[in-house]
């Protein structure tokens, strides 16, 4: 009854929401951490504090890519999403594998391919292409296979993950729908719902966040809410960080293009690694990465530039291990025990960073690499596709 009380007080509802989950920003006593943009401070992050190797994958050229809108490694498997492309799937080296479909209005094609998910079953690749309720199922081959409509579905969705061989589809906060999110099985069928955390609210702007999967839970999140949620395999959740109040945080309610331009709210993406949190966040015009340490001893910090115009990043973590470009991550994942970030640089980007006085008369962690790296530039054209960096992060 709380949760569908949509007339309770904004404050009583926030009180008694925090009393039920045995939390709040501040109580000392739970174990469940804490994020605060105002009072986080830590070390200046370079390379060398968080990872210990460094690679560089070119991605093949065979089709010319756009802006890159997300990357996922699976099974050594590079599954991404280019702007003028579409989905395409990569070998560990960078040699493209398949075309998953075709941009397009036939019924066999998408015009939608922000959110895709692969099942580690078989390998399909789920795509939402009409940001509702179509799903459009492909082979690992890139072939059509079927599409089908999201049962008992009334939202727009926000993200979508395969889980435990569910498809949990996360849905738009921000638009007055009924659910936080929904299980289905592979072929559609309805499996749960989660009713919304939040009271209803009208707003003009949409502030979901990516969920990601960590340590065999779903962790899923949205801009409105004090909680970022864990789902378990038994498709429960619980509580697995807070976020603390404060007039850094989107209004639930309608703001004008003035208060959306000056950009004074927090905006953010997180992942997780056994060690930390990791949170990419805007803050009073600023842009941040942080690495909240799980075992509260070290914190890192850095500030880092994005291009107004083409939201893409103009600099990030000091690269001290090779001397090379600086790092952004832009996905995680774990292999064999080990855990990787991964970045993305353009070829111009890094044939001018070779010709900079700055690397020239840099001493890197790991010399040999620094001479790798300079004869990658020389490899590289301008005009070739971005270069995927991997870093090994510290055990």
């Amino acid at each position: 009854m709380l949760l569908k009380n949509t007339k309770m007080n904004l404050k009583i509802f926030r009180l008694i929401f925090f009393l039920l989950l045995f939390s709040g920003c501040a109580s000392h006593e739970t174990k469940i951490p804490e994020f605060d943009p105002r009072s986080i401070d830590g070390e200046t992050l370079t390379l060398s504090g968080i990872a210990d190797d460094i690679t560089y994958v070119p991605l093949d050229n065979a089709f010319p890519l756009d802006r890159i809108l997300s990357i996922y490694y699976n099974k050594s498997i590079i599954y991404l999403n280019s702007r003028n492309i579409g989905i395409l799937t990569y070998r560990k080296n960078g040699q493209l594998i398949n075309k998953i479909g075709n941009i397009g209005r036939g019924p066999e094609e998408y015009l939608i391919y922000t959110y895709f998910c692969v099942s580690d079953k078989s390998g399909n690749i789920y795509n939402n292409s009409n940001m509702k309720d179509l799903i459009q199922v492909f082979s690992p081959g890139g072939l059509f296979l079927r599409s089908f409509k999201l049962e008992s579905f009334s939202s727009l969705v926000s993200d979508l993950k395969f889980y435990n061989d569910k498809l949990i589809v996360q849905c738009s906060a921000e638009l007055g729908y009924d659910y936080d999110w929904v299980a289905f099985d592979t072929l559609g069928l309805l499996l749960k719902k989660q009713v919304r955390h939040l009271p209803k609210f009208d707003v003009n702007y949409g502030r979901s966040t990516e969920p990601y999967i960590f340590n065999n839970k779903l962790t899923y999140y949205n801009a409105w809410s004090d909680t970022i949620f864990s789902i378990t395999p038994v498709l429960t959740e619980k509580p697995n960080l807070f976020i603390c109040p404060g007039d850094f945080r989107y209004p639930r309610g309608r703001l004008s293009l003035k208060q959306l331009i000056e950009g004074n709210y927090l905006d953010y993406q997180i992942f997780e690694t056994i060690n930390f949190f990791v949170i990419k966040y805007r803050y009073n015009k600023n842009f941040y990465i942080a690495f909240i340490d799980k075992n509260r001893k070290n914190n890192f910090l850095n500030l880092y530039k994005t291009n107004f115009h083409t939201a893409e990043p103009e600099s990030g973590i000091i690269n001290d291990l090779d001397g090379g470009s600086w790092f952004l991550p832009v996905s995680y994942y774990m292999e064999n025990g080990d855990e990787y970030l991964i970045g993305i640089q353009y070829p111009s980007q890094i044939k001018a960073h070779v010709s900079s006085e700055e690397f020239k008369n840099s001493n890197p962690k790991m010399p040999a690499k620094k001479k790798e790296f300079e004869e990658l530039a020389a490899s590289l054209k301008e005009t070739d596709n971005p270069v995927l960096m991997i870093v090994r992060l510290k055990k």
